[in-house]
C-alpha cells in the first residue's frame, strides 16, 4: 500500500492515527442513501453540528474536532454521501439525523465548503440553529456556476486517474505554501482520501453540489426573524475569498461579528488553531 504519510513527522501523524482509532463512524439509512457520521465530546453538553470541507469526511476535520471536544459540547460531524449531488439534499439529510439523534437546536460550524453547506442548512432550517459560524467561505455567485460545465463534462469521461489528480492539484493548491508539519498532514490526507476513496459519482456531485450552492439566492433580510448569530471568520490572504467576495458574504450577514486574520491564507483552522478554536468558544459562550 502506498505510504501517503512518508514526510508526516511522526508526533503528528501518531495523533492522527489516534484519532482514526478512537472516533468509529455511526450509520444511518435515510431515504434509500446510507449516511455516516461521527459524534464526539460531552454526551449532555450543547449539541455542535460541524460540517468539513470539499474532502467530504469528518475525519478530515480531526484537528478542530480534537481540540472542541475537551469541552463542554456535544460534537456530531457527517461524511457527506456521495450519491447526494445538491447542498440542498446534504442540509435536509443531516437535519434528519439530528432529529434521530434528538438535538433540537445546534451551534453550527461549517469551514470552506463546509461553509458553503452551513449557510444553506441555516436558510433551510433555522429552527436548527441559534449560532452559526462561517470559516473561510464565500457567497451564492451565480455566474461561478458556469465555470463548474467544463470541469463536469470532463469528469465524466476523463480516466479516474486524471480525475483524481484533477481534485488533488485543486484541493492541495489552496493551501499556503509553507513546510509546515500541519500543512504536510493534511496533504497527505487528501491524497490518500481522494486516491483511496473517491469515485466518479462522487467527483461530479462534489461539483454539482457547489453549483446548487451558486444557484440559491440569498438575501439580507432571509434570517430577518432568525434569533441566532453568525460568526464570520475569513483571512485577508486566502485566494478562495478576496476582497470582493468578502463585501458580499458580509452584505447577506449584516448582523454579523467579523474577525479577519492575516498570513495563514485558506489554512488558518490549521496554522493558527489555537486562536481560531478559542474565538468560536468566546462567540459560542455570548
Amino acid at each position: 500500500m502506498k505510504n501517503y504519510y512518508a514526510k508526516v513527522p511522526q508526533d503528528q501523524l501518531q495523533q492522527f492515527m489516534r484519532f482514526r482509532e478512537e472516533h468509529l463512524l455511526k450509520t444511518l439509512e435515510l431515504n434509500g442513501t446510507t449516511w455516516e457520521f461521527l459524534t464526539s465530546g460531552d454526551p449532555v453538553g450543547h449539541s455542535l453540528l460541524l460540517l468539513p470541507g470539499a474532502l467530504s469526511t469528518a475525519e478530515s476535520a480531526w484537528r478542530t474536532i480534537s481540540m472542541l471536544e475537551d469541552g463542554k459540547y456535544r460534537l456530531l460531524i457527517p461524511n457527506y454521501p456521495p450519491a447526494i449531488n445538491s447542498m440542498r439534499g446534504l442540509a435536509d439529510g443531516i437535519a434528519a439525523i439530528l432529529i434521530r439523534e434528538g438535538v433540537t437546536s445546534t451551534y453550527t460550524l461549517g469551514g470552506s465548503y463546509g461553509g458553503m453547506l452551513a449557510q444553506v442548512f441555516v436558510h433551510r432550517h433555522p429552527e436548527l440553529v441559534t449560532r452559526l459560524v462561517l470559516s473561510h467561505t464565500y457567497p451564492p455567485v451565480s455566474r461561478r456556476a458556469r465555470s463548474v460545465e467544463p470541469a463536469l463534462r470532463m469528469f465524466r469521461v476523463l480516466p479516474m486517474f486524471l480525475v483524481k489528480k484533477m481534485l488533488r492539484d485543486r484541493m492541495i493548491g489552496i493551501l499556503p505554501p509553507k513546510p509546515s508539519p500541519e500543512l504536510l498532514l493534511i496533504a497527505a490526507q487528501i491524497r490518500e482520501t481522494v486516491d483511496t476513496r473517491l469515485t466518479r459519482q462522487a467527483a461530479i456531485n462534489t461539483f454539482l453540489r457547489m453549483t446548487d450552492f451558486d444557484q440559491q439566492t440569498f438575501t439580507s433580510s432571509d434570517l430577518s426573524d432568525w434569533q441566532g448569530k453568525t460568526l464570520i471568520m475569513l483571512a485577508e490572504d486566502d485566494p478562495t475569498t478576496p476582497e470582493s467576495l468578502r463585501k458580499q458574504l458580509m452584505s447577506l450577514y449584516p448582523d454579523a461579528t467579523l474577525h479577519l486574520f492575516k498570513g495563514s491564507g485558506h489554512a488558518t483552522a490549521i496554522l493558527e488553531s489555537e486562536e481560531y478554536i478559542r474565538l468560536i468558544e468566546a462567540f459560542l459562550a455570548q
